[in-house]
């Protein structure tokens, strides 16, 4: 497999053909099936057929807006243009090549005319923090006790039991937020 035979695309039909896959990133079905519903289907594939990478965006926009439900979870995003990465999963046979970051920096190019930032929840491990800050990502906000909240058996993530979500951020957008006049 080499990195020119991967193409990014989105998926508009047949979606729920990548159910077993996307719920590695998440078991919880109504969860994935929400998340499909709202938001749009990217993915890294090898010879247009097969996923090696996905990734589930939502528009955020409104929810950060002045006055939105998230208003209060990142004032640095209020009033800005945000999608959210609800689902990022890579095939096992995959895994450990880079696959997901580079979805993650080609959804980035992809969508730096249409929002700001891109927003991204995940379980508080080292390995995952190092995912996200070599990627670009900054430590934005946390949501405590959200894997307890939210899942009904515990969720054991590189040896850590999950509870808190971490939320990190990129900001993707032409001009850089600071500059941005209001």
């Amino acid at each position: 497999m080499f990195l020119s035979d991967i193409r990014l695309r989105r998926v508009r039909l047949r979606r729920e053909r990548f159910l077993p896959l996307l719920r590695l990133a998440d078991d919880n079905p109504a969860h994935v099936d929400a998340w499909l519903t709202r938001g749009t289907l990217y993915g890294l594939f090898i010879r247009r057929r097969e996923p090696v990478s996905l990734a589930v965006l939502t528009d955020e926009t409104a929810a950060f807006a002045p006055g939105g439900p998230r208003e209060r979870q990142c004032p640095a995003l209020c009033g800005r243009r945000v999608a959210e990465c609800r689902l990022l999963v890579t095939a096992p046979a995959y895994q450990r090549r880079g696959l997901a970051r580079q979805l993650l920096m080609r959804l980035c190019g992809l969508l730096d005319t249409t929002y700001d930032s891109l927003l991204v929840g995940t379980g508080t491990t080292p390995r995952m923090d190092g995912f996200y800050r070599g990627g670009g990502f900054a430590p934005c906000f946390v949501l405590p006790h959200f894997f307890r909240d939210n899942y009904p058996l515990p969720i054991v993530e590189d040896g850590v039991l999950l509870d808190d979500m971490q939320y990190y951020v990129r900001h993707i957008g032409r001009a850089a937020p600071q500059a941005r006049r209001q």
